[in-house]
């Protein structure tokens, strides 16, 4: 970090520091949640629908579309939204603790956080994935991997066009 980086933060009144903790706290929760993931064996076929069977037909849960686009396209190919599902999950995380293509992997979050939060509403605490949303939304619109992360390196060699997209 050198002193120009430092006097824009102070200009544009944004504290590096604390977007850096909010995207490593974001995005290790989405490791440790990968990590307990995959030792379950939640990616697999048979997992990936006991895990969100478990969700969806809890009986305080409440029905959203989203549980008959699950049961209807995504049970069926099982394979591969568990596949899916375990890379998403990694990219997000990884995205966000090393400050890569922040804004993109924060997007992603933001509409993976939407899918769990309608696939498990009235399961879990109600406010879990709104709080999450709000992080991710944070980190995109402020594009937290400019501070302490590979992305303040990556916005000179890429096409500005891109950068307002994907960092």
């Amino acid at each position: 970090m050198n002193r120009e980086v430092i006097r824009k933060m102070h200009e544009q009144k944004i504290s590096g520091g604390y977007i850096v903790i909010l995207r490593f706290f974001l995005g290790f929760a989405f490791l440790t949640t990968w990590i307990s993931n995959l030792s379950k064996g939640a990616f697999t076929s048979s997992g990936f629908i006991g895990t969100i069977s478990y969700f969806i037909d809890h009986p305080d849960h409440i029905a959203t579309p989203i549980d008959t686009i699950i049961r209807d396209f995504a049970f069926p190919n099982a394979a591969l939204f568990g596949f899916g599902w375990m890379i998403i999950e990694l990219l997000i995380s990884l995205s966000l603790i090393f400050g890569v293509l922040t804004r993109l992997g924060s997007v992603i979050g933001a509409g993976s956080t939407i899918v769990l939060g309608l696939g498990s509403l009235g399961v879990e605490w109600i406010w879990t994935q709104p709080l999450l949303f709000v992080g991710f939304i944070t980190c995109a619109l402020i594009s937290a991997g400019k501070w302490y992360g590979v992305d303040y390196w990556l916005k000179d060699r890429i096409p500005d066009n891109l950068v307002k997209f994907i960092i």
